[in-house]
């Protein structure tokens, strides 16, 4: 018979074996480590509020990964998805300055040990790590070795060994920025920051590992009118992607007025008349579309999304396709502020959930007209109306009118939808609505939307139009349904909130049609 201190050793190796052996199989596993990792802020208001965060595409927090004081940016998966590199701000907020980029390192972040490694310390800029196809190497930008303190691309070891440059400035460049290694591992694609005739543009540009072959991929802002508005900067492409077999880039370019829209072109080198194709969504054009990923299979494209002209003063992380087919926001809430998103390398994207799913609408025509809001009392109670459509979705309205109207004391109308669905099942909401706002008083004016957050139990806002005319207003805004459901009556509660100007009467919401989409599995 087997010793008892022996039979204890070989469970122990037995079990040590099992463990090492499921590793691997824990570490692609992406419910477990999330299909995203993002900057995350929850107090937007905080400069220093941002951490890293992983995700699930159904809007999900999985994992809070730091926990700092610091800034950090430019998270990214090691091809394994067992590391992340990201840039923390090492400096703090300087007085009269705030986050200043010459404090920029890179780390990366174990997420087997749950340690960190800086690999650069300099007094200048390092930023935007990127790994190489098989990690062995990480490409990033640096402002070291230029007596200006220009940046120029770097390729460095995966444990910051052995830093080299890569290319270097040529007559015109003002600085290289923002690698994106292509998936053969031959070719880095760059935004070069260009001066020519006294305009400052930007395009894409790649280049062999060995400072060779130099490449201009796109036109970038040098055809565009020049924009010299106050803040606003040169025109041009930022933010290349290469798509997972190489054909293809997405990337946004900087327009004129302040917008930067999603664009896609070859990999192929520019000729007069290569297809640039400008891929923004048809509604709320006055967007600000930034950081572009490829999902591993080549299906998605997340990135951020930011409408300061309709009141969005947060970026939310938005999903779409290569054909630019709609955008559905994985965040949709003004209380997070979240950047920098990048997919984890075994990642679902859910395009063939997306496939097999089928769309239940959800009606409320008509459901509110001026008439039906007009009875209020002078005490300012709350009024109460209740509506049944024909198809059993109940509508509640809400209006709150008192004298001296208070921020907290809005008119809000509420709309209640009981879906016949598990929420595990609910892939995306879709509201659609179309109405006006009337009432003395063209300028000052908004309209909110706000949805339950159940799990938190408090109104979070997901939509907003500030500055309303007597035009009709028309939303599609398509989001995930994180903790907009409740679980045990199946329940959306949206609640809309107008705003009137400070001295006009209080505006009246007239709405012709509201529905919500539900896509399900």
């Amino acid at each position: 018979a087997m010793h008892p201190k022996g039979l204890v050793l070989v469970i122990v190796l037995f079990l040590g074996l099992i463990y090492t052996q499921a590793l691997p199989a824990l570490s692609r596993n992406s419910n477990l480590r999330g299909e995203l990792v993002v900057i995350l802020n929850m107090e937007p208001d905080n400069p220093l509020g941002g951490e890293i965060w992983l995700m699930n595409i159904d809007g999900k927090l999985v994992r809070r990964i730091t926990k700092n004081k610091y800034h950090e940016e430019y998270p990214k998966f090691s091809p394994d998805g067992n590391r992340i590199a990201f840039v923390r701000n090492v400096g703090g907020v300087v007085p009269g300055v705030g986050i200043e980029p010459k404090h920029n390192e890179i780390f990366v972040y174990n997420l087997r040990s749950g340690r960190e490694t800086r690999l650069t310390r300099n007094k200048v800029e390092d930023g935007h790590p990127e790994w190489s196809y098989d990690g062995r190497y990480i490409a990033f930008y640096s402002r070291r070795n230029h007596p200006e303190e220009k940046a120029t691309l770097w390729v460095m070891g995966s444990d910051g060994s052995r830093p080299r440059q890569v290319a270097f400035l040529r007559p015109g460049d003002l600085s290289h920025v923002n690698p994106d290694w292509g998936p053969a591992g031959q070719w880095l694609a760059f935004v070069n920051h260009r001066e020519e005739g006294g305009v400052r543009y930007s395009r894409i540009e790649k280049v062999r590992l060995d400072g060779t072959q130099r490449t201009v991929l796109s036109s970038g802002g040098k055809f565009l009118r020049s924009s010299r508005a106050k803040g606003q900067g040169p025109l041009g492409d930022l933010d290349p992607d290469y798509s997972p077999d190489g054909a293809m880039i997405c990337s946004v370019r900087r327009l004129g007025g302040g917008n930067i829209h999603l664009f896609a072109f070859g990999a192929n080198s520019y000729y007069g008349g290569k297809a640039e194709i400008d891929m923004n969504w048809p509604y709320h054009p006055d967007v600000v579309e930034r950081t572009p990923r490829f999902s591993p299979d080549g299906r998605r494209i997340v990135l951020t999304r930011l409408s300061p002209k309709a009141g969005h003063r947060t970026r939310q992380i938005v999903l779409t396709d290569p054909q630019s087919s709609f955008r559905r926001y994985l965040t949709s809430r003004e209380d997070w502020d979240v950047w920098h998103p990048s997919w984890y390398p075994f990642a679902q994207s859910g395009a063939d959930r997306d496939t097999a799913s089928t769309i239940v609408q959800y009606r409320a025509n008509k459901p509110v007209e001026s008439r039906t809001l007009s009875a209020q009392k002078n005490d300012g109670a709350v009024a109460v109306r209740r509506l049944q459509t024909p198809d059993g979705v109940r509508f509640v309205v809400r209006s709150i009118q008192p004298s001296k109207l208070r921020a907290d004391q809005a008119p809000a109308y509420e709309v209640r939808w009981e879906l016949d669905v598990p929420p595990e099942k609910v892939i995306s909401l879709t509201l659609r609505f179309q109405g006006r706002l009337d009432g003395v008083g063209s300028e000052g004016r908004s309209i909110r939307f706000q949805l339950m957050d159940w799990q938190e139990k408090r109104w979070v806002n997901v939509f907003v139009r500030r500055d309303l005319s007597n035009d009709k207003i028309k939303i599609l805004h398509e989001f995930t349904p994180a903790n907009f459901i409740k679980r045990s009556a199946r329940q959306v509660l949206l609640r809309i909130v107008t705003l009137g100007a400070p001295d006009a009467s209080v505006p009246v919401l007239e709405t012709d049609s509201i529905s919500l989409d539900v896509r399900r599995k």
